[in-house]
C-alpha cells in the first residue's frame, strides 16, 4: 500500500502526458535533461550519473505523488500523517452554495469539456496549496532527498560545492505541447528554495464527456446542506473527495505508484531474511545499547527492503501482471519463484522450484541469475500494477546474453500493459533486442506486425527514449543526450562501437603478430 495515501487504480496509463525532468550540478551530472516515455533506459560509463538521475525520477515521484494531470493530489496529502495539522487555509474550506450550484450546471453540459478554471476558486486554491507553497515544498525536497540518497544534508548532492555551486532540478508536464504544471528547486550551501505553478486550463475531464453520475453525487451529498442565503458558506472537503477522485479515475490522471529495484538485488535477496532479524534485534533498547551508531540504508534500498520483509503473495489483483511475471520464470528462470513462511507471521522465505522438480531450493543455494530476476518477478506478482513506474538498476545482471533479450521483451510487454519503465544499463545485448522491438513496431505500422508468442512486445518510436551519459573531459561532470534510433543499425550508444573497434583493432594485430611469428619460425626450421 502506498504510504502517502489509499492508492487509486487509473483506468488508463499516464502515457498521453509528456514529463521532462532536468537537473544541473547534480552529483556527477554537469547537465542532464531527460523526457520520461513509457521505456527509458540509461546507459553510459560507471559514475556518470545513471543511477542518481534514476533516483532522482523516485524521489520526486515521491515528493508530487507522481507525474499526473495534477500534482499531489489535495485529498491524498491532506491526509499525509506527517501533516497532523491541515496546511490549508480555512478560508479555502468553505464553498457558496452559488458556486457549487455554477458547478453542477457545468458538469451536466454534455459538450463541455471541465477544466480546473471551472473549479470555485477556494477549492481551486486549496488544490494549488501544495504546489505553490515554497515552505511545504522545501521541507518535502529536503526530507524526500536526504532520504533517498542516504546523505546527511540536501547540499552533499551539489556537484563541486567549494565553487559556490547551485543545483538545480526542474520538472514539467505537458499535454500536446501545453503545460499542465511545473516545478522547480534550487539547492545550495545556504539550503533549498522551490517553487510552483499549475495552469487554469488543465482539463479534469475529456471532452463530451457528461459527468451525470458525479453530479448526482454531489447533489445528494449537497442535500445535507441547510437551506440558507446564496453566500452562506459550507464545508468542502467531501466536495474534493467527490470531485477530484472522479477527475482521476475519468482520465486515468494518477499515475499509480513508484517502485525502486536496486543493484546488487542478488545478494539481497539471499540475505534479507538475515538483515532483517538482525534490524529487529537492534531495535530494541538493549540493542541499541549495544550499537549506537547504526549504518542506515539509503531509501530505495529501505523501501525495497520494507516491501520483501512486508511481502504477501497475491497482493496485487491485476491479472496482467501475474501473467508477465509467469511468462518471465517460465522463459527466463525455467521454474518458479515461491514463498514459504517457516512459522506464521515470520519473515518470508524466497525459493525456486526448476521445471521438472518437486523440490524447493533456497535462494542462497539457487544461482545469482535466480536471485537477481526474483525480486522483479515478485514485485509483478505482489506490486506493481497498471500506471505504475517501475525503476530498475541493471536488469541484466549475472544474466546468461540470452537471458538478457529476453528481459528485453520483458520490459517491452510491461510497458504494453501499461507500466512505466526506467531501467540503467551496460548491457549491448539488452539495446540490440529493444531495437528489434522498435524494428517490431515498425512493421506493426506499416500494417505487416510480426508474429511473436506471448503478449505484445512491439515497442514504437515515441515510446522509447535511450539516453547516453558521458563525460566530455576528466575534470568536467557528466552530460546527457539522446540515442536516436536506426532502422538499420538499432540502438548502439557510440563508446560501445569505439570499445567493438578497439577490440576489432586489437584482434587483428595479435592476429598479423603470430602470423610474421609463425613465419619467422618456419624460416628458422629451413
Amino acid at each position: 500500500m502506498d504510504p502517502h495515501g489509499d492508492r487509486t487504480t487509473p483506468d488508463t496509463p499516464p502515457t498521453g502526458l509528456d514529463v521532462r525532468i532536468e537537473a544541473t550540478n547534480f552529483g556527477p551530472i554537469e547537465h542532464a535533461a531527460v523526457d520520461l516515455r513509457p521505456l527509458t533506459v540509461f546507459v553510459g560509463p560507471s559514475n556518470t550519473g545513471k543511477t542518481y538521475f534514476a533516483v532522482l525520477i523516485y524521489a520526486l515521484y515521491r515528493i508530487l505523488d507522481g507525474f499526473g494531470r495534477l500534482p499531489a493530489p489535495f485529498y491524498r496529502w491532506y491526509r499525509r500523517p506527517r501533516f497532523p495539522e491541515p496546511r490549508v487555509p480555512a478560508r479555502f474550506m468553505m464553498l457558496r452554495r452559488k458556486e457549487l450550484r455554477n458547478l453542477l450546471d457545468k458538469l451536466d453540459a454534455d459538450a463541455a469539456s471541465f477544466r480546473l478554471s471551472d473549479v470555485p476558486e477556494g477549492a481551486r486554491d486549496a488544490v494549488r496549496t501544495f504546489l505553490m507553497d515554497p515552505e511545504t515544498l522545501r521541507v518535502e525536497i529536503d526530507r524526500e532527498l536526504m532520504r533517498c540518497f542516504d546523505v546527511e544534508s540536501v547540499s552533499d548532492l551539489v556537484r563541486s560545492p567549494g565553487q559556490q555551486r547551485e543545483m538545480g532540478i526542474s520538472l514539467v508536464v505537458k499535454e500536446r505541447d501545453r503545460n499542465l504544471w511545473k516545478f522547480r528547486a534550487a539547492v545550495s550551501e545556504s539550503g533549498v528554495t522551490a517553487d510552483g505553478r499549475m495552469e487554469d486550463d488543465v482539463v479534469l475531464f475529456p471532452e463530451g464527456r457528461p459527468e451525470s453520475r458525479l453530479a448526482r453525487r454531489i447533489r445528494s451529498w449537497s442535500r445535507r446542506w441547510t437551506a440558507g442565503s446564496e453566500n452562506r458558506r459550507y464545508p468542502i472537503e467531501a466536495f474534493f473527495e467527490e470531485l477530484f477522485s472522479e477527475a482521476f479515475r475519468s482520465v486515468g490522471s494518477h499515475p499509480g505508484d513508484a517502485y525502486y529495484l536496486p543493484a546488487a538485488r542478488s545478494g539481497i535477496m539471499q540475505s534479507h531474511r538475515v538483515i532483517a532479524s538482525s534490524l529487529v534485534t537492534r531495535s530494541t533498547r538493549a540493542g541499541l545499547e549495544r550499537f549506537p551508531e547504526l549504518p542506515t540504508f539509503s531509501g530505495v534500498m529501505a523501501d525495497f527492503m520494507q516491501r520483501l520483509i512486508l511481502y504477501e503473495e497475491g497482493e496485487s489483483d491485476d491479472g496482467s501482471m501475474n501473467e508477465l511475471a509467469a511468462r518471465l520464470e517460465e522463459e527466463a528462470l525455467a521454474g518458479r519463484i515461491g514463498i514459504r513462511r517457516p512459522m506464521p507471521g515470520g519473515y518470508p522465505e524466497f525459493v525456486y522450484r526448476p521445471r521438472g522438480s518437486k523440490q524447493d531450493v533456497r535462494l542462497t543455494r539457487a544461482s545469482s541469475m535466480v536471485s537477481e530476476l526474483a525480486p522483479v518477478v515478485l514485485f509483478l506478482r505482489g506490486a506493481v500494477g497498471r500506471g505504475d513506474t517501475l525503476v530498475i538498476e541493471e536488469p541484466e545482471a549475472h544474466l546468461h546474453p540470452a537471458a538478457q533479450t529476453r528481459m528485453a521483451v520483458a520490459l517491452a510487454r510491461l510497458v504494453r500493459a501499461g507500466v512505466r519503465v526506467v531501467v540503467t544499463t551496460h548491457s549491448d545485448w539488452l539495446l540490440k533486442e529493444i531495437g528489434n522491438l522498435m524494428r517490431a513496431g515498425e512493421l506493426q505500422e506499416a500494417g505487416r506486425p510480426s508474429v511473436d508468442e506471448g503478449p505484445p512486445s512491439a515497442l514504437q518510436r515515441g515510446e522509447v527514449g535511450i539516453w547516453l551519459f558521458h563525460e566530455e573531459g576528466p575534470a568536467s561532470g557528466s552530460t546527457v543526450e539522446e540515442i536516436p534510433f536506426d532502422s538499420i543499425e538499432g540502438v548502439e550508444p557510440r563508446d560501445y562501437e569505439d570499445v567493438a573497434e578497439a577490440l576489432y583493432n586489437r584482434s587483428a594485430d595479435l592476429q598479423n603478430q603470430l602470423e610474421d611469428a609463425t613465419k619467422g619460425g618456419s624460416r628458422e626450421l629451413r
